[in-house]
């Protein structure tokens, strides 16, 4: 169960959308699909999730759907 969200460097496991921000970018709301595949529109699309350097929003934002 988790404490309370917070922002981590630890990429989320599971499907969903996701707050992640970097030091070069703007925090951005992106979606993770069941292979760890970032599956939104922008300069992340198609990008594993655990290649991208920065902090994720602990708490799933809303489900995969």
């Amino acid at each position: 169960m988790l404490k309370s969200p917070h922002w981590t460097s630890e990429t989320p496991n599971n499907p969903g959308w996701y707050w992640y921000r970097a030091p070069s970018h703007r925090a951005a709301m992106l979606r993770i699909d069941e292979h760890s595949v970032i599956d939104s529109a922008g300069e992340f699309a198609d990008f594993q999730a655990v290649d991208l350097v920065g902090d994720w929003w602990s708490a799933q934002i809303k489900a995969f759907v």
